[in-house]
């Protein structure tokens, strides 16, 4: 049992530090190496324009919610119904999560359609949080931690200390009825169908990654305040006396670097190194 115990601690924490990351990265077979001119597929303009045609599809679709009014398992199950039929109405195709080839669960394409190359498949969801905040307790025992090339850190895991975290943040950060992030994809019934990209499982022999990490900095303005709802990230923190909607929001975009057959399960590459 303490054999087992010390296994998993071990494989939980040695990727914290960073001589074992390097290690880790060596020794490698599946490390995506990337110049920073070739880091991304797409220019980041044709990947928010996807992003905002469904946003806006939704936000006509689905009202609202009231702030002090949980809404029911059912309400909730309509309404991520509803954003699937969009999906596939506005981009051609949606995605699911479902039993991975694996093991455990990953997310799958739905539809009758493929997906093309270059096409938006999903958003890593959760907390942002700057290099130096504090984020020790909420990283133990969490594979879902996110690192960006800058070392900004997303916090995807939707249980526990980072779950309650979240939830904390986005009743912060509403302004009047609008919420300013979206908090349905810490349920099974996210209303966002894209919310789900900390759940595409990593590359391994046999399984080709078919995705790439899509980092953006969406700047205020961008997207209206009423449809930010949809948006599955907020900051842990920001600059005194900045209101949160005139503050710059990191988004990561997984985008598709090939087309992909319906019924195809999503892999994205978790060692990806820009020089």
């Amino acid at each position: 049992i303490f054999k087992k115990l010390g296994s998993i601690c071990w494989r939980e924490i040695h990727l914290r530090f960073l001589t074992f990351l390097i290690i880790e990265i060596k020794f490698r077979k599946t490390v995506r190496s990337v110049e920073p001119s070739t880091d991304k597929v797409i220019p980041d303009a044709v990947v928010l324009d996807q992003l905002m045609n469904l946003v806006q599809a939704l936000s006509e679709a689905i009202p609202p919610g009231h702030p002090r009014v949980k809404p029911s398992p059912r309400l909730q199950q309509q309404q991520a119904s509803t954003a699937q039929q969009l999906m596939q109405r506005v981009l051609g195709y949606s995605i699911v999560r479902g039993p991975s080839l694996v093991g455990g669960r990953g997310v799958n394409v739905a539809g009758s359609k493929a997906v093309c190359c270059s096409q938006l498949v999903g958003l890593y969801p959760g907390a942002i949080y700057l290099p130096y905040q504090p984020i020790l307790l909420q990283s133990v025992g969490n594979p879902f931690i996110f690192r960006c090339a800058d070392g900004i850190l997303i916090d995807g895991n939707d249980k526990s200390i980072s779950r309650m975290m979240y939830r904390s943040c986005s009743g912060r950060d509403r302004v009047g009825i609008h919420e300013l992030a979206d908090s349905s994809w810490l349920t099974e019934f996210p209303q966002n169908p894209l919310n789900v990209g900390q759940y595409v499982n990593n590359q391994s022999k046999g399984f080709p990654s078919n995705v790439c990490y899509h980092e953006i900095t969406l700047e205020p303005g961008l997207i209206p305040i009423t449809q930010r709802r949809f948006l599955p990230n907020l900051w842990y923190s920001t600059s005194e006396g900045r209101s949160v909607a005139d503050v710059p929001l990191r988004l990561v975009a997984l985008v598709a670097t090939r087309d992909i057959s319906p019924g195809e399960e999503l892999f994205s590459d978790y060692f990806t190194i820009a020089h």
